[in-house]
């Protein structure tokens, strides 16, 4: 009696089931660190766009202080008073750049008309704010 050498179809299927479920599970991990950097610069334009528009509303200068690792908006340069939601009354979260992503210390602030106070265009990550109007990118 000769037994052929091989794998069965349900051996095949098999290991193709768990082939699949495990790259479900391990692919997505190796773009997490992209997706946290994209995800971070959507919340420093927001938080941008915030400062701006509270500058506005409040008719009074919000500061934009960068450090390394994150983004705050206070009413002073020093942030001693951070920058609040007038509708609940609690402070504006700090925005912190996940690991890997590195930012250009700078503290700048939006006046009353919306318009960044450095006088040239900056640069933080890849999110923009133009010198003359203010505009978030």
């Amino acid at each position: 009696m000769n037994r052929a050498r091989g794998f069965s179809l349900m051996e095949l299927i098999l290991t193709l089931v768990i082939a699949g479920i495990l790259a479900a599970i391990a692919i997505p991990q190796f773009n997490q660190p992209e997706i946290e950097a994209s995800w971070f610069q959507e919340q420093v334009k927001a938080a941008l766009r915030y400062a701006q528009r509270q500058a506005v509303a409040q008719r009074r200068a919000v500061y934009v202080v960068v450090s390394a690792t994150d983004v705050q908006l206070c009413y002073d340069a020093a942030c001693a008073s951070p920058v609040s939601d007038l509708a609940t009354g609690a402070a504006y979260r700090t925005k912190t750049a996940p690991t890997g992503v590195a930012l250009a210390p700078q503290t700048f602030s939006f006046n009353s008309l919306g318009q960044p106070s450095s006088g040239a265009t900056l640069v933080i990550g890849t999110t923009t704010v133009e010198a003359d109007t203010g505009y978030v990118h």
